[in-house]
């Protein structure tokens, strides 16, 4: 694969695996819609070098760009101060290493059959970030070349081999069949510091560190679920989960369930769907017949609109839902429409994009995105990307020219109490035992749009709710 050298800043590109154009360049898709365009060099930019794809879904390149005409690049992000920036570090150090580059590889799922343009937000907040970073001179002068493995659900164990062959790290990846690539990965000695992990084989593997961890023993909406038992006793007496018949998002769920039961709801119905639904009506009837009013849904934006839209076929809504980060997603506002009715809750620990306006960070990302992404929506799972990517830049920045894959990991390691520069609430990275952070805000969703509800978060600490007992161990 050759490395992008020009002097302008391109689109960021991937060829189709399977064929596709014969050379031409694909761009990025967006959330469930497939999109191609031909990347374009901006006017009056030339050229030096190419940029190709090797057939299995990556590229590699250096500073990427829409073209647009942005603020003067520092490298300084939000609070977490100087991360990109001109340098003299030098050597070939580890794999993936040289005087003058580092390149690293993400890993996501857009080109899924089953759900194209998965995780999307991924790849474009890579992009992203590795334009910015250059931009402002790399990390102590070193430009970042950016791998973008595209694993399309089944293709883990396929990619993670081809990673395994190039890059220095595995930087802001999320696999939903992430559990696929774990021996790969081990094996070939590749440390990540990933956007997320969903099975609970590939967060407690080695030579992982989670920027916002997320824990085997404890439920993501453990805190969440002890508010609305507060709020509404009678209703948790009528709990209702849909999970997920995939093992690694089951896992999920099962943490979701036990945490419920050891905070005293009583479940009403429970069952599992399969990874495509043709038609959620059945599944809405049966929340209507066992009067579910506690809701929860392991699974994806789209499917919870298209579960949202038959319930109100059936003139029916539980009174609560309660749902992961990941469905803080313009797609599901778009596709539910006036469905969206009851407290559909997001459990989130980052900044909403909302607040964007009294949070520099979260502008600041926004704007970034939007200059360097071609303006790409952002989204929840984007944040948990930037913020695997800032931290492990500032790890690289501090271990100079011994830049090695070990000094890395013991830097990431090392740090606690890490915001992001701001973006979302303070984790520990670093922590040994994965232990989640207790703190969270409410968003929302209504057919108008997200909404900050600071009411039912009763916040603790800026706008989150960090009580520790939010903190919900489980088997």
């Amino acid at each position: 694969m050759t490395a992008g050298r020009g002097r302008c800043n391109i689109a960021s590109r991937s060829r189709d695996p399977n064929g596709g154009d014969g050379g031409a360049v694909v761009r990025n898709a967006r959330w469930w819609v497939p999109v191609v365009v031909v990347a374009l060099c901006t006017a009056g930019c030339s050229r030096s070098g190419s940029s190709k794809a090797n057939g299995s879904g990556s590229t590699s390149s250096t500073a990427r760009g829409s073209g647009l005409t942005a603020p003067t690049p520092s490298g300084v992000f939000g609070d977490a101060g100087q991360v990109c920036g001109p340098g003299s570090a030098k050597g070939a150090t580890d794999q993936g290493v040289s005087d003058t580059t580092i390149r690293v590889g993400t890993m996501a799922d857009p080109g899924a059959q089953v759900q194209p343009g998965l995780d999307q937000e991924l790849f474009d907040t890579a992009d992203a970030f590795v334009g910015w970073c250059n931009a402002s001179g790399g990390i102590n002068g070193r430009k970042i070349e950016l791998d973008r493995w595209d694993s399309k659900l089944t293709e883990v164990a396929a990619r993670m081999i081809q990673a395994c062959a190039s890059d220095f790290m595995l930087v802001g990846n999320g696999e939903a069949f992430d559990s696929a690539g774990v021996d790969q990965r081990l094996k070939c000695k590749l440390p990540e510091i990933p956007a997320y992990d969903v099975s609970t084989q590939a967060a407690g593997a080695p030579l992982t560190i989670q920027p916002i961890p997320a824990s085997g023993h404890q439920s993501a909406v453990g805190g969440a679920l002890r508010i609305v038992k507060q709020a509404d006793p009678e209703a948790a007496r009528h709990l209702g989960q849909l999970s997920s018949q995939l093992q690694s998002v089951k896992d999920a769920g099962d943490r979701d369930r036990a945490a419920a039961k050891a905070l005293g709801y009583t479940s009403v119905y429970y069952d599992e769907a399969p990874i495509l639904v043709d038609d959620y009506r059945t599944y809405a009837q049966n929340l209507q017949s066992k009067g579910v009013q506690v809701f929860m849904f392991e699974n994806a934006p789209d499917n919870l609109a298209a579960l949202y839209r038959a319930l109100a076929e059936l003139r029916y809504v539980p009174k609560y839902g309660i749902y992961g980060a990941n469905m803080y997603d313009p797609k599901l506002v778009k596709n539910a429409g006036t469905a969206l009715q009851g407290n559909v809750l997001i459990v989130t620990n980052a900044v909403p994009f909302e607040l964007a306006s009294t949070h520099p960070a979260t502008k600041q990302y926004i704007d970034i995105l939007a200059q360097y992404a071609n303006g790409a929506q952002p989204k929840a799972l984007g944040i948990n990307s930037w913020s695997a990517w800032l931290l492990w830049a500032k790890s690289v920045k501090e271990c100079g020219s011994n830049l090695t894959r070990a000094c890395v990991m013991d830097k990431a390691g090392a740090v606690t109490g890490w915001t992001a520069g701001g973006l979302h609430a303070p984790t520990h990275p670093g922590n040994s035992s994965q232990t989640a952070s207790p703190c969270f805000v409410f968003v929302r969703a209504t057919p108008s749009g997200f909404h900050v509800d600071e009411q039912m978060t009763h916040p603790t600490r800026d706008i989150f709710n960090c009580d520790p007992k939010n903190i919900v161990n489980v088997p």
